[in-house]
C-alpha cells in the first residue's frame, strides 16, 4: 500500500513538472512571437533594438527573437534593423491596399528595405523583386528622396510587391550607419508609409 502511494506521489510530481515545462514553453514562444522585448524601442511606427543596447547586452528574450527572425544579426556598430508590420498611422498593412512608402537617403554605407510574407519569408512575385536600396531605387528630382509602391498591383517604378500573402511585414537594414545616425534614429529621419488605396 505504502509502495502505490509512493508511485503516485512520483507520478502527480512528474506530472506538475511536465505541465510546468509545457506552459513555460508555451509562454516562452508567445513572447518570442509577440515581438516585445525589454530592449525594444519603438521610432513611429518602427521597432528596433534600444540604441544603448546591442546583442551584447541585451536581454534573452531579445536574442531569442533575433535568432528566430534575423539569424547571424550583427551588432549595432555595424547594421540597425527596424522593422514594422504597420503603416504610419498605426494600421496593419493590408496586401490588398495599396501604399507609398516616402523616405530620403539615410547616413550609411548602404541601406535596404525588405518585404516579407507572414511567415518570415520573401514574397514570391511575378518580377522577382524582393526589396530596394540606395542603389536601385529610382530618386526624386533631388537625387535624395524616394518613393517606393508597395502594393499587390503593378506599379510603373519603384514598385515592391507584396501579392498573395496574408499579412506582411517590412525590414529596413543599415548596414555601417553613421555615428550621428544611430545617436539621433527618429521618426523624421525613417521612412513614412502611407494607405494610398
Amino acid at each position: 500500500m505504502a509502495l502505490n502511494q509512493k508511485i503516485k506521489k512520483i507520478a502527480i510530481g512528474l506530472g506538475l513538472v511536465l505541465l510546468a515545462v509545457v506552459l513555460g514553453s508555451g509562454v516562452g514562444i508567445y513572447n518570442i512571437h509577440s515581438g516585445k522585448s525589454d530592449s525594444q524601442r519603438t521610432i513611429g511606427n518602427w521597432k528596433t533594438v534600444d540604441k544603448y543596447k546591442d546583442l551584447s547586452t541585451a536581454d534573452l528574450l531579445t536574442i531569442a527573437q533575433v535568432a528566430v527572425y534575423g539569424p547571424y544579426a550583427l551588432t549595432k556598430k555595424e547594421v540597425i534593423y527596424l522593422s514594422t508590420s504597420t503603416d504610419s498611422e498605426g494600421n496593419a498593412l493590408d496586401p490588398k491596399s495599396d501604399y507609398v512608402i516616402n523616405g530620403k537617403k539615410l547616413d550609411a554605407k548602404y541601406w535596404s528595405i525588405t518585404a516579407y510574407d507572414e511567415n518570415g519569408f520573401l514574397i514570391k512575385n511575378p518580377i522577382n523583386k524582393y526589396s530596394y536600396n540606395l542603389e536601385d531605387v529610382k530618386y526624386e528630382a533631388d537625387s535624395t528622396s524616394y518613393k517606393i509602391n508597395l502594393s499587390g498591383t503593378e506599379k510603373k517604378e519603384n514598385w515592391l510587391p507584396i501579392n498573395n500573402v496574408q499579412k506582411t511585414s517590412l525590414i529596413i537594414r543599415l548596414y555601417l550607419p553613421s555615428e550621428k545616425l544611430r545617436e539621433n534614429l527618429t521618426a523624421e529621419t525613417l521612412p513614412t508609409i502611407q494607405k494610398v488605396k
